[in-house]
């Protein structure tokens, strides 16, 4: 593993009265990916949000590479190779790949250089992806895969996926995360992701963390499945069975 690529101290985030996150403390290493777990409601997603962008904590200070950052938009996270991937697509239909990939840049006036460069993220990566290909006409996983190299294209080597197996068959899982595992390693990428599918996180997943506002605990996949505070979190008589 490299050295910390991101760094939360002291997040907190509240929507009026009720608090989405308390005090959270995490940090994420290059080429590392760690999962964070919790049920519907205990600040998976809103964690993510604010790494992203998309909301800005209460309290709290985030570093990247050990220097602090202010993270107000997207396009704040983009500045510091940050990239989301959503559980909901944001692609359009109609558009072929290379032009989702370079919807809202300068880039989109010249789909065939758009797609050539597609192309050479592909062929870098190793995804099997068709620049012209109509999203329409792609499975769930070739769509997951556009969302990837929509982020790698604006320069991304921090990558936040909500949810990135929501709808994905089994192979296709296989597939995506074997992908994700293998760009990791190769390019020394960190990922920070949801899921809740405890088979993926023992095989792919250095570090787990468990979320219910606050940490939890956090631990490699089998230390914290088999915790009590996953039991106590899942509602489940005991840790969960490898």
């Amino acid at each position: 593993m490299g050295n910390v690529a991101i760094e939360l101290r002291g997040i907190t985030k509240r929507f009026g009265s009720v608090v989405a996150n308390r005090d959270v403390n995490l940090s994420v290493n290059s080429g590392e990916i760690l999962s964070l777990l919790g049920e519907n409601g205990s600040g998976k997603t809103t964690l993510m949000n604010m790494i992203s962008g998309i909301y800005f904590p209460d309290e709290g200070h985030i570093f990247i590479d050990g220097n602090e950052v202010v993270i107000k938009s997207p396009k704040d996270a983009f500045d510091y190779k940050i990239g989301m991937i959503h559980q909901h697509f944001k692609l359009v239909d109609v558009f072929t790949a290379a032009e989702n990939v370079v919807l809202g840049l300068e880039e989109k006036n010249n789909i065939k250089k758009a797609a050539q460069r597609v192309a050479e993220i592909s062929n870098k990566y190793g995804f099997d992806i068709d620049p012209n290909k109509k999203i329409y006409e792609m499975s769930v996983s070739e769509k997951q895969t556009v969302e990837i190299i929509k982020v790698l294209y604006r320069g991304a080597n921090i990558l936040i996926l909500d949810e990135p197996l929501s709808g994905v068959d089994v192979e296709g899982m296989s597939l995506l995360m074997d992908m994700l595992d293998e760009i990791r390693k190769k390019f020394d990428l960190s990922i920070l992701m949801t899921t809740h599918d405890f088979t993926m996180l023992e095989q792919y997943c250095d570090q787990v963390v468990l979320l219910q506002g606050k940490i939890l605990r956090r631990g490699t996949p089998l230390d914290v499945l088999n915790s009590e505070e996953f039991a106590q979190a899942f509602h489940m008589g005991g840790g969960a069975q490898a």
